[in-house]
């Protein structure tokens, strides 16, 4: 019996190498410039998105949310809109 070494042949490409789904307080703070004390601050103020809880005390921002963010930062809102009547 011969056993062949078990080859995974899934492609991994440029956008799941080395780019995170979620950044940590120190990959914010790092990315955007802002202190950790104004970060919170502007989450409070609906004007920067709300970490999601991963487990535990843990807490991450996803990416596409800091993206959103970075993409506009004066205009961006957490703040759900209403619909208008």
């Amino acid at each position: 019996m011969q056993l062949e070494h078990h080859v995974d042949r899934r492609e991994v490409g440029a956008q799941t190498v080395g780019t995170p789904a979620f950044f940590r307080m120190a990959d914010v703070i790092r990315i955007t410039a802002l202190s950790r004390a104004t970060v919170y601050r502007r989450i409070a103020e609906g004007k920067f998105p709300p970490p999601v809880h991963i487990g535990g005390r843990a807490c991450r921002w996803p990416r596409a949310a800091l993206q959103q963010w970075i993409d506009d930062p004066e205009s961006y809102s957490n703040i759900p809109q209403s619909p208008a009547q």
